[in-house]
């Protein structure tokens, strides 16, 4: 086999691989419950992408959607929680059921 020919198959493998479609990277969000209230919810989220839950109030709250995921965090404590199916979540403090906050999730 020539050098140009070896040369050229290397080549198209090289293609081959940086044209393959791959999925893109998981994204990390973080959200804040404070004075009684979830931050903001994040957008665009996608299976896969994980939000980290950080109590940063005085009072102890919850950040539930079940059945996917049921964090309790007391003041300070902090806790991740990695989406795995679409659709939409509706998260709620079991503690105080005013705190209320909807999740939209696409697939990948």
């Amino acid at each position: 086999m020539s050098h140009k020919s070896r040369t050229g198959q290397v080549m198209g493998a090289l293609l081959l691989v940086w044209a393959t479609p791959h999925p893109a990277e998981a994204a990390r969000y973080v959200v804040e419950i404070k004075d009684m209230a979830f931050g903001p919810a994040p957008p665009h989220l996608k299976v896969g992408d994980t939000i980290l839950w950080r109590n940063v109030d005085m009072f102890r709250h919850t950040a539930t959607a079940k059945p996917s995921f049921d964090l309790d965090l007391a003041p300070g404590a902090q806790g991740e929680v990695t989406l795995k199916n679409p659709g939409t979540l509706t998260v709620i403090c079991r503690y105080h059921p005013n705190m209320t906050m909807r999740l939209a999730v696409e697939k990948e």
